[in-house]
């Protein structure tokens, strides 16, 4: 009697596939086709097709290996988008750290430490801003800070202004411990793009997202 086999369960089995050559990578660093399907015990050709799967989301890359004798081969690894995949616990890390830091330099010393840090941000966005538009600093800082995890998105309003809208918050746990963190945010915003930038709602008081209005500043004249 043949066993039917649903979609779901052909769908589950090919995740696991994948799931398993992404830890393979991730344990040995890089690996080839044929040591892949080694390692899993299928075929170089099911191999391919769960590498080409994982190309396209961008959690892999490959590079060709040229070798004294015979053609070269290529060789798969993971990409650093692929990292978010594995438990991190950099907030953990972080609270201790300014948790030591207040402890040491009383609160004072803790505001000049993400002071400090802020005035960096602002720096290397000023670097990227320069010379831009108005509309391109809005975008590019978009691009920027998306990059950094924020799942930022723009939205042009009727009288020029932009609607900033941020659906993740990298910070959450710390800047719930440290409301500065979003003060100073809202400082590097306000400085790199040199408008003014005024917060509507933030994550960390139960809101969905964090918004903010971005008004460019008029010239004065004279």
């Amino acid at each position: 009697m043949l066993r039917r086999v649903s979609v779901a369960n052909v769908e589950n089995i090919l995740k696991e596939s994948r799931s398993a050559i992404i830890d393979l990578l991730k344990t040995k660093g890089a690996l080839t086709v044929e040591q892949l399907a080694a390692a899993l015990d299928v075929s170089k050709v099911c191999v391919r097709r769960h590498l080409s799967l994982l190309e396209s989301d961008g959690l892999i890359e490959y590079e060709q290996e040229h070798r004294d004798r015979g053609r070269p081969r290529f060789v798969y690894r993971l990409t650093e988008k692929a990292s978010c995949l594995f438990p991190r616990n950099y907030d953990e890390f972080a609270q201790a750290v300014l948790a030591q830091v207040q402890r040491e330099f009383g609160e004072e010393g803790l505001q000049r430490v993400l002071q400090g840090r802020a005035d960096a941000l602002i720096e290397e966005l000023q670097t990227q801003l320069s010379d831009l538009s108005f509309d391109e600093r809005i975008k590019t800082l978009t691009k920027a800070i998306s990059e950094k995890g924020y799942q930022a998105e723009t939205r042009k309003l009727k009288d020029g202004s932009y609607r900033l809208r941020q659906r993740n918050c990298p910070t959450e746990k710390i800047a719930a411990v440290h409301p500065h963190v979003c003060e100073q945010e809202l400082r590097v915003y306000q400085e790199a793009l040199g408008c003014e930038v005024i917060r509507d709602c933030r994550i960390t008081e139960g809101a969905t997202m964090c918004e903010f209005h971005i008004v460019q500043l008029q010239k004065r004249n004279g």
